[in-house]
């Protein structure tokens, strides 16, 4: 583990143990209190609910030996006694219904013979429901062999009211126990609590340190093979945390780097063309009039009457005057790409860069079909008015050419520009319905002398990607599905807020 990790598991871990350990000193604290307060209350509690209890009991005793008596009475009459004797069963209902007038607390009273069978029954007991009232039997003998059984009901009240004293008798005379061993098992918690706290604060530590030195590490290795010339390193960003955003910057300053390598590495490639087309351009100039002369000379020299050979040298002379021709369209455009001028900004508006470029070439314009609906927003760039129109004569004069090339008589080029506030640039659109650009070839479409056109010489659109990175922007190419082809460039705003 190295020595951040073990500072971040420290940390972690002091921080956890301190609030737990003041917790530990309070709860003690409280706990000597409760106790204290609990033994003083439980002293002056348990002898009233001792003295409560023992009247419920006496009461209860009183209650039965009462309802006993009454029965006694009952069974001790003379004259239901003579009538159970004689088996007089109306006597006997009618003297037992009177006995039991009296007594309120009866419910019921059964007559049963020596054989246990009931003889007569005096039955009220639907008048003490059963949630509020609990019964009590009797069975007293009557005469020789016969039975009286009484079910007396009394109050369930006192008898639920003595269970809750029984109940809290017993509670505060088992509350001095559960304090000793309330007071352990808050220690055991503790403790468990403090052990666990511990192995969760060093887990959770070593968690975090790691995965923060395991992001670093990667940053750190990131970084050492970026200064090792490997621009295609990105480091996946694993949070929204300072480290998090930490990631995101490196990207994108490897991002930046690589963007700015690939410009530079454009740049030396376009001045390295230049140099090779101002020799060229240079190499062939030089034998293009003494070979034309030549020819010429020739042909008027010529006083001949054959005329097969005439009209040999005559056409000799026309094929050669057109590759002369043809030579020098090409030294010119060589020489043309080697001397482009160095870039010098101004800030401008963009839109009166555009009408510019329509005002000076309304030929080429026409001939693309160029559609431009200028902006509505103030929008200034930083650029080279004379080579942003060149930039933009390139386009349109690239789309009307492969328009040519495949016999479309009908061409359309779209012209839009729209500020993307979030990068603080200006991207400009310039879609042409023309025959579009494949797909294996779209990335050397910028590259100098690539050309898929017969009379092109490919500096056209590596001018433009040279102008566009001087003017610190961007620009690519693409061939949307609906057909024809989509250059996007991006400028910096002058303006970006």
């Amino acid at each position: 583990m190295s020595r951040f990790e073990l500072k971040v598991v420290g940390a972690l871990v002091l921080i956890a143990i301190i609030p737990l350990v003041a917790s530990v000193i309070l709860v003690g604290q409280v706990i000597k209190v409760s106790d204290s307060v609990t033994e003083g209350r439980n002293k002056r509690m348990l002898a009233p609910l001792k003295d409560a209890a023992d009247a419920y009991r006496t009461l209860f005793a009183a209650t039965k030996r009462g309802f006993r008596l009454e029965a006694q009475l009952i069974a001790l009459d003379p004259d239901l006694r003579v009538a159970a004797e004689h088996q007089d069963g109306l006597r006997l209902r009618k003297r037992l219904k009177r006995l039991v007038e009296g007594v309120d607390e009866l419910g019921r009273v059964v007559v049963r013979n020596k054989d246990a069978k009931e003889l007569i029954r005096i039955d009220r007991s639907d008048i003490f429901p059963a949630a509020k009232y609990r019964d009590l039997v009797l069975t007293l003998p009557l005469g020789t062999g016969a039975k009286l059984e009484f079910t007396f009901y009394t109050a369930n009240a006192p008898f639920d009211q003595f269970q809750a004293l029984d109940r809290a008798q017993r509670l505060s005379v088992n509350i001095d126990r559960l304090r000793g061993e309330l007071a352990n098992s808050y220690r055991v918690a503790f403790f468990v609590m403090f052990a666990a706290v511990l192995l969760i604060a060093t887990g959770l530590g070593i968690f975090i340190a790691r995965r923060t030195t395991r992001r670093v590490s990667n940053l750190a290795s990131a970084t050492r093979r970026v200064a090792g010339g490997h621009l295609d390193i990105r480091v996946e960003p694993k949070g929204s945390d300072e480290i998090g955003v930490l990631e995101e910057a490196f990207n994108d300053m490897v991002s930046q780097l690589r963007d700015s390598q690939d410009r530079i590495t454009y740049l030396e490639k376009i001045g390295a063309w230049q140099e090779i087309a101002r020799r060229l351009a240079h190499e062939i100039k030089n034998p293009l009039t003494p070979i034309q002369l030549a020819i010429q000379q020739v042909h008027k020299g010529y006083k001949g009457d054959d005329d097969k050979f005439g009209r040999q040298l005559n056409d000799a002379r026309d094929i050669i005057t057109e590759e002369v021709d043809g030579l020098r369209r090409l030294v010119h455009a060589f020489s043309a790409f080697a001397k482009l001028p160095t870039v010098r900004p101004e800030n401008l508006e963009f839109n009166a860069v555009v009408d510019d470029f329509i005002k000076s070439h309304g030929e080429l314009a026409e001939k693309g079909g160029l559609q431009w609906t200028p902006m509505t927003e103030h929008c200034v760039v930083s650029v080279d008015r004379m080579m942003m129109k060149q930039l933009l004569f390139n386009l349109v004069e690239n789309a009307v050419q492969a328009a040519e090339g495949v016999g479309q008589t009908t061409l359309v080029v779209v012209l839009t520009a729209i500020i993307d506030r979030a990068r603080g640039s200006l991207v400009v659109e310039l879609a042409d319905n023309g025959p579009g650009i494949a797909r294996e070839t779209a990335p050397r479409v910028f590259d100098p002398y690539y050309t898929t056109k017969d009379e092109g010489t490919g500096l056209g659109l590596a001018i433009v990607k040279k102008i566009i990175l001087e003017h610190g922007g961007t620009v690519d190419v693409e061939s949307p599905p609906t057909g024809g082809s989509r250059f996007r460039l991006a400028l910096p705003l002058v303006n970006k807020l």
